[in-house]
Formats: structure tokens, sequence, C-alpha cells
């Protein structure tokens, strides 16, 4: 089976990264009070935290870096896709070279950071597919459930038809 590649505001990387962590906590706060007691107040979660590793492969590893670091400079949110773990929107944190690049190998570190200030009118309610997109690309893009847009858009018949030109219900 092959793995779509890991993806950040349309930009695709290569190889996927070696390694990839999740970290998501609980803003959590204890209250001392008298006799021994404590209180335990949950004030919601934090923002969820990806990090990786990976290498970049090929005679261009080094253009494959300079890529993804104007990317990471360029600022902003946009949707991280993850392999077999979904999307969310987040911003490009940090990336950077590990240990003395080799010959057409360059090891890398990457931080994404989720954003979870999106608001109800950054969501599209349609969208225009591109020559050679299908219904999986579509729901990769904007992390809605397959089952859903199969739902929204009954006229579409298979979701590994080319959609190009043809816009598709979001919600």
């Amino acid at each position: 089976m092959n793995l779509v590649p890991m993806r950040f505001k349309g930009v695709e990387w290569h190889h996927n990264p070696r390694e990839i962590s999740f970290s998501c906590e609980q803003n959590i706060s204890e209250m001392k009070a008298p006799y021994g007691k404590a209180y335990i107040q949950n004030t919601g979660r934090k923002n969820t935290v990806v990090r990786g590793e990976g290498e970049l492969y090929g005679a261009d590893c080094a253009e494959q870096f300079k890529r993804l670091f104007a990317l990471m400079k360029s600022g902003g949110s946009g949707i991280l896709a993850v392999p077999k773990l979904g999307t969310m929107v987040a911003v490009f944190e940090s990336l950077s070279i590990q240990g003395v690049p080799k010959p057409d190998v360059l090891t890398y570190r990457f931080v994404f950071r989720e954003v979870m200030e999106k608001t109800a009118d950054d969501t599209p309610t349609a969208y225009r597919c591109e020559s050679g997109e299908t219904l999986w690309d579509v729901a990769y893009r904007f992390a809605i459930a397959i089952d859903r847009l199969v739902a929204l858009n009954p006229d579409i018949r298979r979701p590994d038809d080319d959609l190009g030109g043809k816009e598709v219900a979001l919600c």
C-alpha cells in the first residue's frame, strides 16, 4: 500500500518523514484548599503539536529543503495533512537540518502547531475541482470524511472519478 505524501498548504513532501509524534495536553490547574484539599480545574485542551524527523533524498535534496524552508518562512496557517493520521489547521513552527548533510541525503526536523482559532467564516461551502482531482483529494484537502462528501454530492457516482471543473459541496 502506498501512503499519500504529507502535505502542508498544498506542498507535498517528496518522502514522508521517518518519525512523527503528536502531543496534545489539557490545561489543568490545581487549586489548594484548607485541610489538605485540592480542586482541579480543566480549562480545555492545548494546541496539538506535531513533531517529526526524516530524510530528503536525491541530487535535489538541498532544493527540497529550500522549498520547505520557504514554506515555513511564508508564515500563516494552512491545512496540514499527515498520512493515516488526519488533517488539521496548523502553522509551520520550525524546520532544522540535523547533523552534517551527506551527498544526496539531508536529515531534517520540523514542528507544526495546531491553530484552534479557526472560525466558521474560514470554511468554504463548495470547491471547484482542478483536473485530476477526485472526491478523495477533496476529502483530504478539507478534512471532511469521505462518507460525508459522498452524501453531500449524490451526483458523483464514484469517489475516484476525475472531477476536473466540477463544483463539490463541502457542507
